[in-house]
């Protein structure tokens, strides 16, 4: 009898540890793979990964602001309001527009601004570095496509 219960506490403890095992297995695995999706976000420190943060917690509590533009125009953009967006290059080395910066032009026309004496928006990769640039309401966006119910204004920065 003591023999038949050690076996079966044998095959208990066994099994328990291959079942932890094999979760560790997976965990790992998982864990690996946040590690290598998210080493970006984990090698911050201080006010950058807070920064990174406190964008994550905007998203998380409206994740409709999150656009994907990857494949139209290499872009993902974090629309804040109906009129103001800024965009950021998925692949920052491959263009001087790492983060084009959208407004709505409205109150800076009734204030006196001339949208004569800035150049319109032109093509997606075709922006000067910190130069403004004016898009009148109802013309399609040249970087992607869509019409703008207001007119704006755009900026690009390259921060490389």
């Amino acid at each position: 009898m003591f023999k038949v219960t050690f076996v079966f506490v044998l095959l208990a403890i066994t099994r328990s540890i291959s079942a932890q095992t094999h979760n560790t297995d997976v965990g790992g695995a998982e864990l690996a793979r946040i590690q290598s999706e998210y080493s970006d976000v984990l090698a911050l420190q201080g006010t950058a990964k807070a920064e990174v943060l406190a964008i994550a917690r905007l998203l998380r509590a409206k994740p409709e602001m999150a656009i994907d533009q990857t494949k139209a125009a290499g872009e993902y953009c974090f629309k804040s309001s109906q009129a103001t967006m800024v965009h950021y290059a998925s692949k920052p080395e491959a263009t001087t527009e790492d983060v084009v910066y959208e407004f709505d032009a409205t109150q800076l026309l009734a204030a006196g601004l001339d949208p004569q004496r800035v150049p319109n928006l032109p093509a997606l990769g075709n922006m000067e570095p910190g130069k403004w640039y004016f898009l009148p309401s109802g013309v399609a966006d040249p970087h992607h496509q869509h019409v703008f119910t207001t007119p704006t204004i755009a900026m690009s920065v390259n921060v490389k």
